[in-house]
């Protein structure tokens, strides 16, 4: 079985400390899941007419261990036959030396009776020594290429990722781009969509979602949702591109605490992310939102802030 062709890197932050340092890494195992969770907005979708172009945008305010890091934004394009994706997103780490990162990401892809098929995605940051970017090409449904700057260096103690691995695979912002499985209209534990294959240009793991629990929301401001919310566990299982020894891969495998909250739009049967939640040895990161809005032809839009 052949391995996939793709450079990896070391890469050196210019972190202040070494305790940010550590901090920053379980943060780097949790990114995937924490995209995938922010990127499913327009997609968990019922019954809305797939012949309509629909368009989201939303806002989530990013904390670890209660404090305020900065906010990540997400702009989506639906159609029957293709979807976009487009994010940013800005965080500034506090403790000891002030430390700030920004990036964005893109997804491309077309639509399937089996759900999304990407074609493209890249990611990129930004701090105040270095730049780095991510590209990877989809050919079908699998990848074809991935390409980094700076380039990669590989590890010999990972686990290697071969071309079996990348097949049927999703990137990280189309990964949670499903169809709601539920039939009836009131909040629903079916809705959490299972086991999805993702890849992310350097590790290939699984997330798996099953229904944890529903809590009801409490509406904050005015005109914010007040309601049921579907809390979905997300397990975390590594497949390739990673050393089985590292601490951050093992506290996210074992962890019982990664979630993603989902409610409906008003008015709509369409389900939107409100909140995410990952643990990390150094304390708890989640993102809310803190405002949504959903356009689609012929249908008064819908805006709402928490």
């Amino acid at each position: 079985m052949g391995t996939l062709s793709v450079t990896r890197e070391k890469r050196h932050y210019d972190m202040p400390s070494p305790a940010i340092f550590r901090r920053a890494k379980y943060f780097a195992v949790a990114a995937p899941c924490l995209i995938a969770s922010l990127t499913s907005l327009p997609f968990a979708v019922q019954h809305v007419n797939a012949a309509s172009h629909s368009r989201l945008a939303a806002v989530y305010s990013i904390r670890y261990a209660g404090i305020k890091l900065g906010k990540f934004e997400v702009w989506s394009n639906l159609n029957d036959k293709s979807y976009s994706m487009r994010g940013k997103g800005e965080l500034k780490f506090i403790t000891g030396l002030i430390f700030e990162i920004k990036g964005g990401t893109t997804s491309t892809g077309s639509v399937t009776k089996n759900g999304p098929q990407p074609t493209s995605f890249t990611f990129d940051f930004k701090t105040k020594k270095n730049t780095g970017k991510l590209a990877m090409m989809f050919n079908g449904n699998a990848v074809a290429q991935v390409t980094a700057q700076p380039p990669f260096v590989e590890n010999p103690k990972d686990i290697p990722v071969t071309s079996a691995h990348v097949k049927g695979v999703l990137d990280p912002l189309s990964a949670l781009f499903f169809t709601a499985k539920t039939a009836k209209r009131n909040a629903d534990g079916s809705i959490c969509p299972g086991r999805i294959p993702v890849f992310d240009g350097k590790q290939r793991f699984d997330l798996e979602l099953s229904h944890k629990k529903t809590v009801q929301v409490k509406k904050r401001g005015k005109g914010g949702y007040r309601g049921p919310a579907v809390v979905c566990s997300i397990k975390y299982i590594p497949i390739a591109g990673y050393k089985p020894d590292n601490s951050g891969i093992k506290f996210m495998m074992e962890t019982d605490k990664l979630e993603v909250w989902l409610i409906p739009v008003p008015k709509k049967e369409m389900y939107v992310p409100y909140h995410i939640v990952i643990p990390t040895p150094f304390g708890t990161a989640s993102a809310t939102s803190i405002g949504l809005q959903v356009e689609i032809p012929g249908e008064e839009k819908i805006a709402v802030i928490y």
